[in-house]
């Protein structure tokens, strides 16, 4: 990068050293800390090219700061705050934050600081782990969620109990500890997601705009501790928490998910038990769930949930009533696209139940 380029466009021109200084010098990390910011802005004008470029010509003064930081000695506060900067104008340019280039500066940056204090240690080592949950997104890898694991564990010795960040902490990593559950990675992991989650909502007052968020968290969690070989109280704590998490979601799209979430725990309730009025409150919860994915522009959330509300009224309300939200599901997974994509599967089992109704036509 030519020393004196502009910022952006017409934007203040910015030295890349301070004349006569021998050694480490800041100002270049100075420098892409500004075109970092630019290309923030320009991501909140969604104006992808511009944020782009300014977010590799960030990167580019980030990389000559971190090798500047090694060949002279800076301190390692210094070379860790440059190795997250440079971590998050990768993410950008990348548009991906689990990026390899990503998780290769964050893995820098929790090493340049092993041996300092938590104040640069914990958000190194959160950001390291969500890194890897990004990734696993992509790759399904399970050993990227192990990596988050451990990193969030890691980040978690170093906050004190009463720290504000502990909360957001055990969140992240409730996370991945339900994707591993998801994965049937055992009863000691599904253990460990719901004692985290417990932890996680003991530390969210009321007022958190993420309560609800954490509530369907916490009921995934303990539906999976069942599955996994828990108890019958984990439904029952699920069905309690998810009904808070769907009534008081501010989100269309979270109340959405926690009403389908709901309703299959209610589902599993009714197999184990074989009392009917357990399936009557599932058909409900799976029809709330089918207004508030509308509401949220989630057709396949809604699909999902017509689907599941066909199930259930096969059972109580009999085929006529089951096929009406068969074909309502099967219009909605057509309509998305879903019967070639990812939700191929699911599509297919609307499909089938349809036919066997004989409401194909």
């Amino acid at each position: 990068m030519a020393s004196g380029g502009s910022a952006a466009g017409g934007g203040p021109r910015i030295p890349s050293s301070l004349p006569g200084r021998p050694g480490f010098d800041p100002a270049v990390l100075a420098r892409g800390r500004l075109l970092l910011a630019l290309a923030g802005d320009a991501r909140g004008r969604d104006a992808a090219d511009e944020a782009r470029t300014l977010a590799l010509r960030a990167a580019a003064d980030f990389e000559h700061g971190v090798r500047l930081s090694g060949r002279h000695s800076a301190p390692s506060a210094v070379r860790c705050r440059a190795l997250l900067d440079l971590a998050e104008a990768r993410a950008v340019a990348a548009g991906d934050t689990g990026h390899p280039g990503v998780l290769e500066a964050l893995e820098q940056a929790v090493e340049a600081v092993r041996d300092q204090g938590p104040d640069l240690r914990v958000p190194a080592l959160r950001r390291l782990a969500e890194a890897h949950t990004a990734r696993y997104r992509h790759t399904a890898d399970p050993a990227q969620l192990v990596a988050a694991d451990g990193h969030f564990t890691e980040a978690e010795a170093l906050v004190g109990r009463d720290d504000p960040e502990r909360a957001e902490l055990l969140a992240g990593h409730g996370e991945v500890l339900v994707a591993r559950a998801e994965r049937g990675d055992g009863l000691p992991v599904a253990t460990d997601a719901v004692r985290v989650l417990r932890s996680a909502l003991a530390l969210t007052p009321g007022s958190d705009p993420h309560l609800a968020d954490r509530q369907l968290l916490f009921g995934r969690a303990l539906r999976h501790h069942h599955g996994a070989g828990g108890t019958p109280t984990d439904l029952h704590e699920a069905e309690w928490v998810l009904a808070r998490a769907a009534r008081d979601a501010p989100a269309d799209r979270t109340a959405a998910l926690a009403w389908l979430e709901r309703g299959d725990v209610l589902l599993t309730l009714a197999d184990r038990t074989g009392a009917p009025e357990w399936l009557d409150r599932a058909a409900e919860s799976y029809h709330h769930a089918v207004r508030r994915a509308d509401r949220a522009g989630e057709p396949l959330l809604a699909a999902r949930a017509h689907h599941q509300r066909g199930v259930v009224l096969e059972r109580t309300a009999g085929p006529e009533h089951a096929l009406e939200s068969y074909r309502a599901a099967w219009t909605l997974w057509q309509r998305a696209g879903a019967a070639q994509g990812p939700q191929a599967q699911s599509a297919q089992s609307t499909y089938e139940r349809m036919t066997a109704l004989g409401g194909t036509g």
